[in-house]
């Protein structure tokens, strides 16, 4: 069912058990972006709730607004209830410092590359 998901603007990727998704996104400002990005996280947690290890790569986003870090809070709670582990790499310099602006960067666990972070769960 889930492979009939279309992914837009993330891209998914089996690493080992970890379910690794990269943004294709430089700029994630407009909130009918956020929303799809959303819509294709969700699905993304569903994808991985079976072997409960998710992980987001940043490494191609310049620019985020506040409004998609709404949606990776929702994300977290669904992984949350799901029981699957959920790790960030890769942000650059500026989303980095809306996370830590937002003190987000106490909520989730965040690692510095894709290396680092695969080799924490």
């Amino acid at each position: 069912m889930a492979k009939n998901f279309k992914y837009t603007f993330l891209e998914l990727e089996d690493a080992g058990e970890v379910l690794v998704v990269r943004f294709n996104q430089a700029s994630i400002l407009d909130q009918s972006l956020i929303d799809q990005i959303g819509r294709e996280l969700d699905q993304a947690a569903l994808e991985a709730s079976g072997n409960h290890k998710l992980l987001l790569n940043f490494q191609s986003v310049e620019y985020m607004s506040s409004a998609m870090l709404g949606k990776l809070i929702q994300l977290h709670r669904r992984c949350k209830t799901d029981k699957t582990k959920l790790k960030f790499c890769g942000i650059a310099k500026n989303p980095l410092d809306v996370f830590k602006i937002t003190k987000l960067d106490k909520l989730f666990e965040i690692h510095k590359d894709l290396p680092t972070a695969l080799a924490t769960f």
